[in-house]
């Protein structure tokens, strides 16, 4: 870590920052005005039809039409309950970093940690009205958030290992929610909850994943790590994302065949549908894991990593993209550049 000592920031990422900063400086989030919360909540479906867990699985035909709506409020409602717990963690860890010191040395990053903690406080109090105005009373906390988080955020002389886990946990679920509720067929406040939300956590993503990007080489082992975690972490949460057993209990469906989740549980994480998302969530994160070497298709033992966690196909698909991509093409993965039509 001496190297920290003589870096300075790359034009690139002075660039980034100072961008970043005065898009949060121009507009932040507002808690009353960015959101119609004046919606009905009678009927309403919070994300696709397409996206709940049993589409496209013989599970669908066995549910009512109202089941299958509920299914979407639960199972939005226990998305926007993990981002409040998510949200209120990075906001008191990143905190830290910033009375600890270690980024002391770079002012501007420091300034966009203040205006991230801010909006993240924003955020989760934007996902507790809605649960509200839905009538979705809080779940349990996710136990492999905590374990993630009390594991692998403990302070260091250098936070870039829990930079990293917290944009991948972010990238992973933005990626999610706008795939279930980018879309003018659902909710208007579900929606909106959904793009304006996105609109700043793409900052963050960028932010994070230019963070690594600058400060790699200055944490020897964070590869090594990184490595040999992001596999099972991203599975974990990608599974966790689908398959709840509470969201399943409070849609209280009527037919037994739900209550066997030793069927039901894999027949939605493995039908065709689901594995359709999931390959389009992975794909941008993939193709950023190959540009790293977190992800390194000539290493048998990180493949097995990746293949045991049931990401074979994504890292074909992402080796595929750069075998095809042209020095000129653009960055398709700045996720500040999302299309919300």
């Amino acid at each position: 870590m001496s190297n920290l000592k003589k870096k300075t920031l790359s034009p690139k990422f002075t660039l980034l920052l100072e961008k970043l900063n005065k898009a949060s400086e121009k507009k932040q989030m507002s808690l009353l005005l960015d959101h119609p919360w004046d919606e009905p909540v009678e009927n309403a479906w919070l994300k696709k039809r397409e996206n709940i867990a049993i589409y496209g699985t013989p599970y669908y035909d066995l549910a009512t039409e109202e089941e299958r709506r509920l299914l979407s409020v639960y199972e939005t409602g226990s998305w926007w309950y993990t981002f409040i717990v998510f949200e209120n963690l990075v906001s008191e860890y990143y905190m830290k970093i910033v009375n600890h010191g270690s980024l002391k040395k770079f002012p501007e990053v420091v300034k966009y940690i203040h205006h991230f903690c801010k909006e993240e406080i924003v955020h989760a109090m934007v996902f507790k009205k809605a649960m509200a105005h839905f009538q979705i009373t809080p779940f349990p906390s996710p136990l492999n958030l905590r374990e993630i988080y009390s594991h692998n955020a403990a302070m260091s002389e250098f936070p870039l290992k829990a930079i990293y886990l917290t944009i991948l946990i972010e990238w992973l679920a933005e990626n999610n929610a706008m795939e279930d509720c980018n879309s003018k067929e659902i909710s208007p406040l579900s929606r909106a909850v959904a793009v304006e939300h996105h609109k700043e956590e793409a900052r963050h993503i960028e932010w994070g994943k230019n963070m690594i990007r600058e400060f790699i080489d200055m944490v020897p082992e964070f590869l090594k790590e990184a490595q040999e975690s992001t596999a099972p972490m991203l599975r974990s949460m990608l599974d966790m994302s689908v398959c709840s057993i509470v969201v399943y209990s409070r849609v209280g469906f009527q037919n037994p065949a739900f209550r066997d989740y030793k069927k039901l549980i894999p027949a939605v994480l493995e039908s065709e549908n689901r594995q359709k998302i999931n390959s389009r969530i992975m794909a941008p994160l993939m193709r950023y894991f190959l540009e790293l070497g977190i992800c390194d298709p000539n290493d048998d033992e990180n493949m097995k990593v990746w293949r045991d966690n049931r990401f074979e196909k994504d890292v074909k698909d992402a080796v595929e993209y750069f075998r095809k991509k042209s020095a000129g093409t653009e960055d398709i993965d700045n996720v500040m550049n999302k299309n919300y039509d």
